[in-house]
């Protein structure tokens, strides 16, 4: 799969190549962010309610935790079709889907956003995967084109910068050492594109989906054991970061230091404790 052509929208190029950069790290870091971010995860799977013999489509699948699970559910009768734009990403899934001996599981390197699909699928889910296109609405819109009628939708994205220190926070401070695909503009293509539940909303009914239901989810993130943990993960997940690290181990001293003092407020005996929100989000392809 690795250097695999796939069809990418030209304003999605940075994105798929930070990603793909991005997989190798973030495949070695999956159970670490799934202790982290699991249970949003999941209760968007709950909102979702695939049923056993359901084609779900798994958006953004990264490094395959949430498709393995989206095909417990499913059962041997249904089927999971789990797509990325980053070819890393895929062979990390891959591997996780052949340790758990999932025959009903297909893996695809695509983009969403213009990817061409069958219109077979009961439901589409994402967990973190659908705040990166270049134009949101033509994402959600070409998503739909995978629904059977009547079919539905589920994902989970994140809040406000302010909701999500954890993130917000290593972006902010990555921007002044760094160039990041993502971070300056809140509307722009990143994490916090869809943080605004009045545009969600607009997002999704200009795209043609009915039913649209937009629930509020908080929890506290498990960022690290201590403050150096912490550090050392955040440069794990940030590839711009680590290449720092390499190149100019002053500055990333410098960022390092400045993550510290940021996070230390929420240090504590249970490691570092930080604020994270999200929005469960269910809507369906008109019949």
């Amino acid at each position: 799969m690795r250097g695999c052509a796939v069809s990418v929208h030209d304003d999605n190029q940075a994105q798929a190549e930070f990603w793909t950069i991005a997989g190798d790290m973030w495949t070695a870091a999956r159970e670490r962010f799934d202790q982290q971010a699991g249970e949003h995860g999941v209760a968007a799977i709950d909102a979702l309610e695939p049923q056993r013999g359901e084609h779900v489509i798994d958006i953004g699948c990264g490094a395959g935790s949430t498709t393995v699970e989206l095909a417990r559910r499913v059962g041997d009768g249904g089927r999971v079709t789990g797509l990325d734009i980053s070819p890393t990403m895929v062979e990390g899934a891959a591997a996780l889907v052949a340790q758990h001996e999932l025959p009903n599981v297909t893996l695809r390197v695509a983009d969403a956003m213009v990817d061409e699909f069958a219109g077979d699928a009961d439901a589409l889910y994402s967990r973190f995967g659908v705040m990166f296109f270049a134009d949101a609405a033509s994402g959600f819109a070409n998503m739909r084109t995978a629904l059977k009628p009547g079919g539905r939708l589920g994902f989970v994205c994140w809040q406000s910068p302010a909701d999500n220190p954890w993130a917000s926070t290593p972006l902010r401070i990555a921007a002044e050492f760094v160039d990041m695909p993502f971070g300056a503009d809140p509307t722009a293509p990143g994490p916090f594109s869809l943080a605004d539940a009045d545009r969600l909303r607009s997002v999704l009914d200009s795209a043609g989906y009915d039913d649209v239901e937009i629930a509020g989810r908080s929890t506290p993130v498990a960022l690290g054991s201590d403050l150096d943990d912490t550090a050392d993960f955040i440069f794990q997940l940030m590839p711009p970061v680590a290449a720092l690290a390499r190149e100019d181990p002053a500055a990333a001293g410098e960022f390092r230091e400045r993550l510290k003092g940021e996070f230390e407020p929420f240090s504590g005996d249970d490691g570092v404790m930080v604020p994270s929100a999200t929005w469960i989000v269910t809507a369906v392809q008109p019949e």
